[in-house]
């Protein structure tokens, strides 16, 4: 049939003129429906991948631990040919590696892209810049059409984007940075789209971000002479990176574009998926044999891995839910130069980038650089106007602030008194106090951050060892505001100079790719202590995201209590977190350190306690559902999947009864049937894998 249809017509009329034309609509039908050598659509071969998933975790649960593919294993492709896992491994084959475009730009600078200003601010920075439709982009409303709209005109670059985009949030794009690199990333595949059916049907939220990019942008792109590249995320398997290579095929040939126009980077952000890297490196590099001409068609994509904390740590505590023997530590102890497991997959990921010559990438640096300056308008509330410049000099002159507006060391946190604060001001003392105070845990938070992303990229490019003894070789990293790529780029620059880089063009000395010891590391449990502030921690942060991601924001700034630091976070930080809360109540943990709880057993009774006083610290209309959201998440029989299954089944949504009603369902549903409940945007909650 290939009939698509608007689940909210209302919500997606207003883009029929430029994004869901008819005719790309009805080729996107077409697409989807395209046929592999099994006889299975695309979107069908997708739905039997997403339902081998709980497959796969029903028998982690029963003990079967995580390991390499065995040797004489066959894959066998989409388009019907086979190779053994062995003669994948064996086989001399390289990757193409990273674009001669993207040389020499050490930093991805990630974010969403339904905000035009701050896509403008991201290229601004003339590294490269990875506009997201995942983790970093709620699903509310219009957000991924918007988005779709966004990139469009920024990738056209047309004279009429340029009107539109041009002088949004004030920022204007400078000109030299009109051929600024740009990476985007699609939903990952298990998430419907939230607006369109096809015959019906929910159709892969993925396949639609990717046809919509690919289909208004990449001819655009390759006449500016700009790289088409994607940031694939979620895999988990070398099955789902066939997939991708299989749907990026026909995409390219539906719309004309030479094969392997579509590079790839790949977000090794799920722990399964590090069991298999060299295979799915490989199906993304190897031919396709076309359907029509039976001729084997090079397509080689691949540019290199990602790897990263969060989501990855996640995974862990996922699939090893029912290992009662393992207690997440408070997250904040668990990094990547510490973790045993997260240091060994760190090295493994570099090597195998190496070995098959493809560049590798760093993980995130979320810390954010606040302003600690002092300036008259942060006194007017006191002084007023016309007062405050006078404030702020008095404040000079009595030693408190430096000639910059920086707070000195004279000012003591937390006393009473400020000594030589002129007597005029006496009556403000303590509001005066309180802002000083603030600004100079700004100074904190940022000679922190300065000091931790400086730290953590010496290590990733290769500048330090880790505490391992490895030395890793990561090309860049990620950053998740403008601010910081003065920090991270600056590191790699010098390990290119030092020669360190040029490591990634010849294959490690390693002869440990597959053994049992490196697979055994690779899944060792993460050891430290369970506290009652690391407790706190992982609510707070989880509660805090959650609200912003139920208002539409999916990048959100969060405060770090135990760090005393400013994060800029995505979805990962909420499904760590909530990974944690839910394996330690159900292991029945053991609260340690300091705090009233320290030597009480966590139980319902206990978590909720610390639920309700974190939640109560907590301000804004949707702390309420967001706390809803983790009770639920938190004391359910199983741990689901994703967190963003129950904040989409409400999003939208601001009838309590109905949130209710949803939350319920959902975990009712999966924890009787291990099937997850979503709800696309304006329809009746449909039951999925």
């Amino acid at each position: 049939m290939n009939e698509v249809t608007f689940i909210r017509p209302s919500l997606a009329k207003e883009f029929t003129g430029d994004i869901l034309t008819p005719d790309t609509l009805t080729r996107f039908a077409g697409l989807v429906h395209t046929k592999v050598a099994d006889g299975r659509t695309l979107e069908g071969a997708r739905r039997s991948l997403v339902e081998a998933r709980p497959a796969k975790q029903a028998r982690l649960d029963a003990g079967e631990p995580l390991n390499f593919l065995p040797a004489d294993e066959v894959i066998t492709f989409l388009d019907g040919t086979t190779m053994t896992a062995r003669q994948i491994r064996e086989a001399d084959w390289k990757v193409d590696g990273q674009p001669t475009k993207l040389d020499g730009r050490h930093v991805q600078l990630t974010g969403p892209c339904s905000d035009p200003g701050m896509a403008i601010g991201a290229m601004n920075t003339g590294q490269q810049w990875m506009a997201d439709s995942e983790d970093a982009a709620a699903q509310s409303t219009d957000s991924p059409l918007r988005t779709q709209r966004s990139l469009k005109l920024l990738c056209t670059w047309s004279p009429e984007g340029k009107r539109a985009l041009d002088g949004m949030g004030g920022k204007n794009l400078k000109p030299e940075n009109e051929v600024a690199m740009m990476i985007y990333r699609p939903r990952g595949l298990h998430l419907d789209d939230r607006h369109l059916l096809v015959d019906g049907q929910a159709v892969s939220g993925a396949f639609v971000d990717a046809w919509l990019f690919l289909r208004h942008n990449a001819k655009a792109l390759m006449d500016r002479g700009l790289p088409v590249a994607f940031y694939l995320p979620k895999l988990e398997c070398v099955q789902e990176a066939d997939l991708w290579h299989t749907f990026l095929y026909e995409t390219e040939k539906a719309l004309d574009l030479p094969p392997g126009t579509v590079k790839i980077y790949q977000l090794v952000e799920i722990i399964n998926a590090t069991y298999q890297l060299e295979e799915m490196m490989y199906a993304f590099t190897r031919p396709i044999r076309d359907a029509r001409t039976g001729k084997a068609v090079p397509a080689s994509r691949f540019i290199g891995p990602n790897v990263g904390r969060w989501d990855y740590l996640a995974s862990m505590y996922r699939a090893t839910r029912a290992d009662l023997a393992g207690i997440p530590p408070d997250t904040n102890l668990v990094t990547l130069d510490g973790a045993r497991f997260l240091a060994v997959y760190e090295q493994y990921v570099s090597d195998m980038a190496r070995k098959r010559g493809a560049v590798p990438w760093g993980g995130m640096s979320a810390n954010i650089l606040l302003r600690a300056t002092l300036r008259p308008g942060d006194f007017e509330k006191i002084a007023g106007k016309e007062g405050a410049p006078a404030l702020l000099s008095a404040l000079q002159a009595a030693g408190y602030l430096d000639p910059k507006g920086n707070v000195t060391a004279k000012f003591q946190a937390g006393a009473d008194a400020l000594p030589g604060l002129p007597a005029p001001y006496e009556p403000q003392r303590k509001q005066i106090a309180g802002i000083l105070e603030a600004f100079t845990a700004r100074a904190y938070n940022n000679k922190v951050a300065l000091e931790k992303a400086s730290d953590d990229k010496a290590r990733e490019s290769g500048l330090r060892l880790a505490k391992d003894g490895g030395r890793r070789c990561y090309y860049g990293a990620w950053v998740a505001t403008p601010d910081m790529v003065a920090v991270i780029q600056p590191v790699f620059e010098r390990a290119a100079r030092e020669g360190l880089l040029a490591a990634l063009g010849t294959a490690p000395a390693r002869s440990d790719w597959y053994g049992e010891e490196l697979a055994a590391g690779l899944r060792a449990f993460p050891q430290g202590l369970v506290t009652e502030a690391g407790m706190r921690e992982d609510i707070t942060i989880a509660l805090q995201y959650m609200a912003s991601y139920l208002l539409g924001s999916a990048a959100a700034a969060v405060t770090s209590p135990q760090l005393k630091l400013q994060l800029m976070e995505d979805l990962a930080t909420a499904e760590i977190r909530r990974a944690a809360l839910w394996k330690r109540l159900h292991v029945g943990a053991v609260l340690q350190g300091e705090g009233p709880l320290a030597g009480k057993r966590l139980t319902g009774e206990v978590f909720l306690r610390l639920l309700d006083e974190e939640s109560g610290k907590l301000k804004g209309a949707s702390v309420g559902t967001a706390r809803e959201i983790l009770r639920w998440t938190t004391t359910a029989k199983k741990l689901i999947p994703w967190i963003s299954d129950p904040l989409n089944v409400v999003l939208d949504e601001e009838n309590p009864e109905a949130i209710a009603a949803a939350l319920k369902a959902y975990f009712d549903t999966y924890d009787a049937t291990g099937k997850r409940l979503t709800r696309v945007a304006g329809a009746e909650r449909q039951q999925v894998p």
